[in-house]
């Protein structure tokens, strides 16, 4: 599912986790502006629920890590976290949410993984592409082509376990205020998809975390705006809180 870094590095590694129909491309731009800090990406497919998504991952996981998770991984972060918090030194959380998946969302999501089975999985993309990515990005074709490749990388199947795991995760916020890891949440500024309000319910919910909005970013801050969010992961990392001056 990920191998570890091959390398004597004495710093932790940090753990990325994917969203829907995601891969590693998702944060490769953030990656590439993080320097020689040890990175690895996990596998968010091969489950049905989040729960089991949860132990598949941190059974191949390294033995203590830092996790970031952007918007499905990030809920998934959230029940790795409650599962094994003593692995996990920080948590970053990316445009996600700790909400469990609103009644009736299944049909919904049943209905999207149909319409892409029928009409392909770029369909899955661009029928929602306006909430996805802030306006001033809307025209943005090498970035509507990125997300566009992930998603027919991703293929059929793994869309649709994905969108089982979502269906099947826990509610996190009452689980919030145990969260103990310094904790940094990001969320672009034009966030549609994880509502703003779920963002600033996690950084009241978690002792000492702390919010940064991205400008010029909708659901996918880490390709809309990598230096802002490069930027603060990168103090994260160094410092715990994620605070820039």
């Amino acid at each position: 599912m990920m191998a570890p870094p091959m390398t004597a590095d004495p710093r932790p590694p940090l753990l990325l986790l994917p969203g829907t129909a995601c891969d590693r491309r998702v944060f490769a731009p953030v990656i590439d502006r993080l320097g020689d800090y040890p990175i690895v990406c996990g596998d968010m497919g091969g489950a049905q629920t989040m729960p089991d998504l949860a132990e598949a991952i941190l059974a191949v996981a390294p033995p203590v890590f830092l996790l970031a998770g952007f918007s499905l991984g990030g809920i998934c972060a959230f029940e790795m976290v409650a599962r094994q918090p003593h692995r996990i030194v920080k948590l970053a959380l990316i445009d996600t949410t700790p909400r469990p998946d609103p009644p009736g969302n299944a049909a919904m999501r049943h209905k999207a993984v149909a319409d892409a089975r029928e009409r392909g999985m770029h369909s899955y993309i661009l029928d929602a592409w306006p909430r996805l990515v802030a306006p001033v990005n809307v025209e943005d074709e090498a970035l509507r082509d990125t997300i566009v490749a992930m998603a027919r990388d991703c293929g059929l199947d793994r869309l649709s376990d994905q969108s089982e795991v979502a269906i099947h995760r826990a509610d996190s916020r009452p689980r919030l205020s145990a969260i103990t890891q310094p904790t940094l949440v990001l969320a672009g500024a034009h966030e549609q998809v994880c509502p703003l309000d779920a963002q600033h319910e996690i950084a009241a919910g978690i002792p000492g975390a702390v919010l940064h909005l991205i400008e010029k970013a909708g659901h996918f801050a880490p390709l809309e705006n990598p230096d802002a969010v490069a930027l603060h992961l990168g103090r994260w990392l160094t410092d715990g809180s994620g605070t820039v001056s």
